[in-house]
Order: C-alpha cells, then sequence, then structure tokens
C-alpha cells in the first residue's frame, strides 16, 4: 500500500490528534467551522461530555484508537473460505436430492445435477421441473437467515459499545462452525437416507440464531473503527474486503476439484475445520479492542434485549448534523440498502440462471466466481493505489466509478447471449467492489466514534432485511421469465445500480459545497490575520 495521504479531503477527517487531557478532535463533519472560538469549542465539548455521561450504554472507558498487531483478516478469509468451498456443492446437493427425494427419479438420472458432469437432455428436461422448487428454498433460506439477525443487529451495536465487541466475534465464529457441523451431518445421513432437501435449512440456524453474517460484518468494522485512527480506517476496511475477496476466490478454484476428488461429505468437512480454526484463531489471538469494565455474564444478558436501545440508536442515526452530515449518512446508508437489495436478490438464482442460459458445470461457475471476484479485487487495488494515493480523489468519487460499474455489467448479464460475456461483464463491473469499503468509510468519517456502532447497527439491519423483499421478488421474476428470458432479473438489478448512482451524486454535490465553504472560511481567515498583522506593524 502506498504512504497515507497527506492532503486529506473534506469528506475525510483530519488526522484526530490528541489534546492534553487525550481526548480525540472530532471528524470534519462535526465541526461546523474553522474559525469556533475557544469559549464555544469548551462549551461544546462540555455538552458532549454531559451528553454522553447520560447516554443510555455509553462505554465506562473510551481511550484512543490503539493499534494492534493481531487483526481480524486472517480469520475472515478463514471463515468465507469456509463458505464459499461447501456453498456451490450445496447448492447442487439441493438440486440433487429434490430430484431423488421429491420428484422420485433415479439416482443415475439425477447425477448430472451434481455439476461434476455437463447435463444431458434428460437432465436438462428434469432441473427445468425442479429449479422452481429449489429456487423456493433459496427464498425460504434468504428470509429465515434475515429476518432475526435483522432484529438483532438493532441491540448489539449499541451493547458491544458498552461490553466490547469480541463476545460477539465469538458468538458468531463459533456459530458458523457449529453450522458448518450439522450440515455435515446432514450430507452424511442423505447419502443412505432419502432426505428432504429443506432439512438443510438447519445447517444454516446456529448462525442465524448468533445474528448471522450482519451481525458478525457490523462488529468487525467498529472493531476496525476501534483501533484505526481516522486516516487509516479506510484502509483496514478495504484490508478486511480483500480478505473475503481472496477467501472467496480461493473457495471458488478450490471447491470443484475437491468434490471431484472426494465427496460432498468432505466438502463440509474441511468448511467445518477452516471455520474452527478461524474460531480458534479468535479466541487465541484477538484481543478485546474497548476499554469496558468489567461485569458479570447476567448484567451483559440483561442488558442486551433493553428496548430504549432501539429508541436511542435511531435518535442518534436521524438527529442534526453540521456540514450536511445527516443528509450525507442518510443517503450513504440508502446506498448501501439498495446494493444490497439487489445483490441478495441476485444470490439464490444466480447459478440456477447460469445452468439454464450456459449449461454450465460447478467447476465452470467456480472458475467464473473466482475470475470475477480477482477482478474486482484488482479493480480495488487500482482504486486505492491510483486514483486515492495517486491522484487523492474522493471517497464519493471512488464510489461513484464503483456504482457505474455495477450498472455495466448488470446490463451486460442481461444481454449475454455466450457464456464468455459473462466474464466480459465483470471485466467492465471492474471497480464495482471498492464500492463497499468507501461507502462504509464515508459513514464512519461522519459521525463521531461513539456513535458508530448505533449507526452501523441501524444500516445493518435495514441490509438485512431487505432480501425479504429482493428474495420473493427476484424469484418470481427469474420464475415467471425461466422458458423465455431467464436473464431479465439482471435489468432490475442495473436499475437499482442506477439509483444509487444518483444518491452518490447527490453525496458528491454535498461534499464540493462543505469543501467550498470551509476554503472560504480559511481564506477569510487568513485575511483577518494578516490585517491584525499589518494593524499591529
Amino acid at each position: 500500500m502506498s504512504n497515507e495521504v497527506d492532503d486529506r479531503h473534506i469528506l475525510e477527517a483530519p488526522s484526530q490528534g490528541a489534546d492534553t487531557e487525550a481526548h480525540l478532535t472530532a471528524p470534519a463533519f462535526i465541526a461546523i467551522t474553522t474559525s469556533t472560538s475557544s469559549t464555544e469549542n469548551i462549551d461544546r465539548e462540555s455538552h458532549a461530555d454531559e451528553s454522553s455521561s447520560t447516554e443510555l450504554l455509553a462505554p465506562t472507558i473510551r481511550r484512543p484508537p490503539r493499534r494492534r498487531i493481531m487483526t481480524l483478516e486472517l480469520p475472515f478469509f478463514l471463515l468465507f473460505l469456509a463458505l464459499v468451498i461447501s456453498g456451490p456443492v450445496m447448492q447442487n446437493q439441493e438440486l440433487y436430492q429434490t430430484c431423488v427425494a421429491v420428484f422420485n427419479y433415479n439416482a443415475s438420472d439425477c447425477e448430472p445435477l451434481r455439476g461434476i458432469v455437463p447435463k444431458t437432455k434428460e437432465a436438462e428436461i428434469i432441473e427445468k421441473q425442479i429449479q422452481p422448487y429449489v429456487s423456493k428454498i433459496n427464498m425460504v433460506s434468504s428470509m429465515l437467515n434475515n429476518v432475526w439477525p435483522g432484529i438483532l443487529v438493532l441491540f448489539v451495536g449499541p451493547w458491544s459499545d458498552k461490553f466490547g465487541r469480541r463476545p460477539i466475534l465469538l458468538m458468531t465464529f463459533g456459530a458458523s462452525f457449529v453450522g458448518h457441523i450439522i450440515t455435515t451431518i446432514l450430507v452424511t445421513f442423505s447419502k443412505k437416507l432419502s432426505l428432504n432437501p429443506w432439512l438443510y435449512l438447519l445447517g444454516g440456524l446456529p448462525l442465524t440464531i448468533a445474528g448471522g453474517g450482519c451481525c458478525m460484518i457490523t462488529i468487525v468494522f467498529c472493531y476496525i473503527s476501534d483501533v484505526s485512527d481516522m486516516e487509516s480506517k479506510a484502509k483496514r476496511m478495504f484490508y478486511v474486503e480483500m480478505a473475503m475477496g481472496l477467501g472467496v476466490v480461493l473457495g471458488n478454484v478450490i471447491s470443484s476439484y475437491l468434490l471431484r476428488l472426494t465427496n460432498t461429505p468432505t466438502v463440509c468437512v474441511t468448511s467445518a475445520a477452516l471455520s474452527f480454526l478461524a474460531l480458534a484463531y479468535i479466541m487465541v489471538c484477538i484481543g478485546e479492542s474497548l476499554d469496558v469494565a468489567e461485569t458479570s455474564l447476567s448484567e451483559k444478558a440483561k442488558h442486551f434485549f433493553d428496548v430504549r436501545l432501539i429508541k436511542e440508536l435511531v435518535e442518534t442515526c436521524v438527529k442534526s448534523r453540521p456540514n450536511y452530515g445527516r443528509a450525507i449518512v442518510c443517503c450513504t446508508v440508502s446506498i448501501l440498502i439498495m446494493t444490497n437489495f439487489a445483490g441478495s436478490g441476485e444470490l439464490g438464482i444466480l447459478y440456477l440462471f447460469l445452468r439454464t442460459k450456459f449449461n454450465v458445470t460447478l467447476e465452470q461457475f467456480t472458475y467464473f466466481n473466482a475470475i470475477g471476484i480477482t477482478i474486482k479485487m484488482v479493480g480495488c487495488l487500482a482504486a486505492f493505489g491510483l486514483f486515492r494515493n495517486l491522484f487523492k480523489i474522493s471517497f464519493p468519487a471512488i464510489a461513484m466509478m464503483g456504482l457505474f460499474g455495477c450498472v455495466v455489467e448488470s446490463l451486460i448479464r442481461a444481454v449475454a447471449q455466450q457464456f464468455w460475456q459473462m466474464y466480459m461483464a465483470a471485466s467492465f463491473g471492474l471497480m464495482s467492489g471498492i464500492t463497499g469499503p468507501m461507502l462504509q468509510s464515508i459513514v464512519s468519517l461522519a459521525i463521531p466514534s461513539n456513535e458508530i456502532g448505533k449507526v452501523y447497527s441501524l444500516a445493518s439491519s435495514l441490509q438485512t432485511l431487505t432480501p425479504l423483499l429482493s428474495a420473493p421478488l427476484y424469484t418470481l421474476v427469474y420464475n415467471q421469465t425461466l422458458d423465455f428470458y431467464p436473464g431479465l432479473f439482471n435489468f432490475i438489478s442495473a436499475g437499482f445500480y442506477a439509483g444509487c448512482f444518483c444518491v452518490m451524486i447527490v453525496i458528491f454535490i454535498f461534499e464540493r459545497r462543505v469543501s467550498r465553504r470551509m476554503a472560504e472560511n480559511e481564506e477569510a481567515g487568513k485575511s483577518q490575520s494578516d490585517a491584525a498583522k499589518v494593524h499591529n506593524a
């Protein structure tokens, strides 16, 4: 990575300096102007101290962010590697089990649905019959895995501000490990018994009960905010995204080979082992990022579901902020919601679409995923190294580039007639992967550090609940257009990404206005200083 930039943009807070009492200076959005008097500063700090002291679950002690040697990139890499190794294999397992257990076809007729060999003409006919059934399983899975986590995450952020991030990390990583164990048991029994594919949903329940991926990712970003200064937050978030991307790439490459060399239960055991390693790393190497008071387990549990947290959380997210701060936070969160709507809607049907449209095998699909994610990782590196560090382009401008890439990628997918055109679509979406880190960075720089958990919790909750609408919508559109235009759902995604691009333009305009205003204030301050010097002379 290039050296950190010195000439910082208005949307980025200045480097947080410590005053004589070791308090951190506020981000740029918090300061109304650069010419505030000392008396006003003292009054504002006093008021902030009073309000924080009455906050429902304000941390007992909060010190400047600390740099830590052990980071979350490795366990996140291992966890996503585990998820992706078993994910595509389980999709094929659902197709196969639906074929033999629900539609009662012979095992030999259903064998091509495992994705190892190309489909025969008979298998294509069979798959068209069972795909709508499997897409409903995927839809219900998406809904089950998002309703409870979407509610739970509202409490997780404020609770972790008081009692720490590490308990949530242990809970979610541990639940992922247990889920892989359950899936392994179910797949093993399905070799002897004709299990209904709906039973595979049991493997996702532990992580769902623990808060799902949304709670995990929310706490990870809170952890990064705790241990990073304002300049390095974006880079640290980018590193986590890269670790996830690398896990997905390697998982896609390994998945089909591992299945071909072994069998489905072995693939699931491998995922469980990787999840255990990630959990062990968290237990041994990751310390608490906040200095919190020691309390009993009963005290922690008592405060977890305090409904007053919801009111405080909403008030924090919608309260007025200087320099368009509230508008920028709301616009950024809305983009996160819309992009997640499109992504979660596509998730359950993309593989089915590729099998229907291009007759891809599991190996072809995993290669496609791996290459597509690698392209996006290269785009992220280019965005950070070239546009961010060299040309010093602002976060909103880089996010706009990423969203434009999302629009073009979806449109090319929608009109693709050959499988190689899907790779072309991925290449046009080169920078689409940078959107997430940029949006997270904008949010973290627009609010003070003691409100990060609350804002991230609300954003994650709304993102998590979007599959309740997107999964049925995309499934309905795909099933209705399966026979004449299976790629039509990509136009829906393109529309959402285009809307996000327009909202990002609004954020960019706000940013330019604040930049111009502060430049004028600086010029006015310099003029007054020069005049004072002339007067004194």
